[in-house]
């Protein structure tokens, strides 16, 4: 039999040096992702020196972003001096179906807000508070309002992330037992309209603020609708998705919102949270990472599935069953209780 070579773990220092690294790293990733590189390299490899005209950059400078990239897999240097995409840079081009080039500049880019609310990190822990507001004065959600490109940024970003999850999500769950899905806080429309398109029987409500709706995917079977869910939730519904929206949110402000759910649902209305679920064990989990964002954002937090449970019982719903998904989501599907 052929000799088997194992990769060793690498040394507790180099863990620490490659996580610091790390953020050289996303920080080149976000670079290239604003000036549209993969974009202008859709078509051909293009020579460094055009590639600096075309972005109105310094070539000798561009060229050592490019080189730094290429030892990560993101773009090739074909021949001297003259680049071309890889797989991975491919999913930085706006417009395909495999983008992540919004989501890589919501998080990374600087005035995004994002990026800025990570260096008050450590205020967040030493506090409790969102490290975001105590940067930018006022909340995340205002700092769209008043930011209308970065809005949009941000809201292209979660279509990108749900267009990677949406099929994990369709595919486990039979949704054809309902005959209207709502879609609460459904941004641009991506999962309602991935399972509308799997359950032909099904119709849909997209639920979310009038500027995002207006933006929203066009289905022949979904109506869009504008509002807040702090305020009303639309009625008529067999099934309510939170998608993501619960862990944007702390305790008190998700009992307002499953509050407004539960007043729009009929007795045998089933509610859906799509969430990432923390498991109380140590190892790795992206919702553990995804829970420090939340902290520093939005305020919210990532929650176990004990969390889940007391949440929806505040609430007055029981959790009747969780679904895992290939995605890093699950499906928590809830009733009212008696």
């Amino acid at each position: 039999m052929p000799k088997t070579t194992s990769v060793p773990a690498p040394a507790p220092h180099e863990q620490i040096f490659a996580i610091t690294m790390g953020f050289w790293q996303s920080r080149a990733l976000a670079v290239a992702a604003e000036l549209e590189l993969a974009d202008l390299l859709a078509e051909r490899p293009l020579q460094v020196d055009d590639l600096a005209v075309r972005t109105r950059t310094h070539a000798p400078s561009l060229f050592r972003l490019l080189r730094a990239l290429e030892s990560v897999g993101i773009f090739s240097q074909v021949s001297p001096l003259v680049f071309a995409n890889t797989p991975s840079s491919e999913c930085l081009r706006k417009n395909v179906s495999h983008s992540l080039s919004a989501f890589v500049r919501a998080e990374l880019s600087t005035g995004g807000g994002m990026y800025e609310a990570w260096a008050g990190l450590g205020g967040s822990i030493r506090t409790g508070n969102k490290a975001f507001d105590q940067i930018h004065g006022y909340d995340f959600w205002e700092f769209c309002r008043r930011n209308p490109e970065a809005g949009k940024v941000f809201n292209e970003a979660m279509s990108e992330a749900r267009r990677g999850t949406s099929p994990a999500v369709t595919s486990s769950y039979d949704w054809s037992r309902f005959s209207v899905i709502a879609d609460i806080g459904g941004g641009l429309g991506v999962q309602l309209g991935n399972i509308l398109d799997a359950f032909p029987s099904c119709r849909g409500i997209l639920f979310d603020q009038p500027n995002v709706v207006e933006q929203a995917i066009s289905h022949e079977r979904m109506e869009r609708i504008g509002g807040n869910f702090f305020d009303y939730v639309p009625t008529g519904a067999d099934v309510y998705i939170l998608n993501g929206v619960i862990h944007d949110w702390t305790d008190s402000e998700s009992l307002t919102i499953l509050s407004k759910v539960r007043q729009a649902m009929k007795p045998d209305t089933r509610l859906a949270i799509l969430d990432d679920i923390i498991p109380e064990t140590p190892q790795f989990s992206f919702g553990k990472w995804l829970d420090l964002l939340m902290l520093t954002v939005p305020g919210g937090r990532e929650r176990t599935e004990r969390e889940f449970r007391e949440l929806l019982a505040s609430a007055g719903f029981e959790l009747e069953e969780v679904v895992a998904t290939a995605a890093p989501l699950s499906i928590l599907i809830a009733k009212v209780r008696r």
